[in-house]
C-alpha cells in the first residue's frame, strides 16, 4: 500500500474540502429559490406588490450563485481532473445549479404577474386548486433537493409520479379560470394572467424532475429518464 505524503495528503483534504463546498454552495442556491417560490406564491395569493418586488429584486442573488458554482466546479475539473463518482457530482452539481436558476426565473416570473393582476378590468381570486398546484410544486422542489442531500434514489423516482398529479392539476386549472372568462368577459385579462401562472408551475415541475434525473445519475452512473 502506497503512502502519500504530508504534502500529497494537504492536496486531498483540500480538494475533498473544495467538494464540499460546491455540495454546500448548491444547497444554499436551493434553500434561496425555494424561498423565491414561497414568497411568489404567497404575493400572488395575497397580491402583496411589496413582496412581489422583493421576489424580482433577489433574482440577481440566485444568477451570482450560479455563476459562483459554475465557476468553482471548472476550476476544480481544469486543476484537480476528478474521475468517476467526483466528476459525475461536479457536472451534476452544474446541470442542478442550472435547473435551479431557471426555476427561481419561474418564480420571478410569477411575482411579476402580481402588480399586473391588480392593473386588469376585474381581478379574480385564485382558484383553490391552484394553491393547491404551488404547494404540490413546492413539495416537489423540497424533495428533490432532499434526494440530492441524501442520494436517494427511490425518492429522486418518486418525483416522476407526481408529475403526473401536476399536469392533472394543470388542465383542471385551465378549465376552471377559462370558464370563468367565458362567463365574464372583464375577467379575461386576469384568467389568462393565472393560467399563464399555472403553466409557470408545472414547468418549474419539470425542473425538479430534472434534478432528480442528475442525483440518479450521480448515485447509479446511469442516465434514466423519471418524466419521459
Amino acid at each position: 500500500m502506497v503512502s502519500l505524503s504530508e504534502s500529497e495528503m494537504a492536496m486531498r483534504d483540500h480538494y475533498i474540502k473544495q467538494l464540499q463546498a460546491v455540495h454546500d454552495d448548491l444547497l444554499r442556491m436551493g434553500s434561496r429559490v425555494e424561498h423565491q417560490l414561497a414568497d411568489a406564491i404567497k404575493a400572488l395569493d395575497r397580491l402583496d406588490i411589496a413582496l412581489a418586488r422583493e421576489v424580482v429584486a433577489r433574482d440577481r442573488e440566485i444568477d451570482a450563485a450560479r455563476n459562483a458554482i459554475d465557476e468553482r466546479v471548472f476550476e476544480l475539473i481544469a486543476m484537480q481532473q476528478p474521475v468517476a463518482t467526483d466528476l459525475r457530482s461536479l457536472l451534476a452539481a452544474v446541470a442542478i445549479a442550472g435547473e435551479l436558476e431557471r426555476a427561481a426565473d419561474y418564480a420571478k416570473g410569477i411575482a411579476k404577474k402580481v402588480e399586473r393582476s391588480l392593473h386588469t378590468p376585474a381581478i379574480i381570486e385564485a382558484p383553490i386548486e391552484l394553491h393547491r398546484l404551488g404547494t404540490l410544486v413546492q413539495n416537489m422542489l423540497h424533495t428533490c433537493l432532499d434526494a440530492f442531500v441524501q442520494l436517494d434514489v427511490a425518492l429522486a423516482r418518486s418525483l416522476g409520479e407526481r408529475d403526473h398529479e401536476i399536469d392533472a392539476l394543470e388542465d383542471r386549472v385551465v378549465e376552471m379560470l377559462k370558464d370563468t372568462a367565458r362567463r365574464d368577459p372583464n375577467k379575461l385579462d386576469c384568467a389568462l394572467l393565472l393560467i399563464d401562472t399555472a403553466h409557470v408551475l408545472e414547468r418549474l415541475a419539470d425542473r425538479t424532475t430534472n434534478i432528480a434525473e442528475r442525483v440518479i445519475f450521480i448515485a447509479t452512473a446511469k442516465a434514466e429518464e423519471i418524466n419521459p
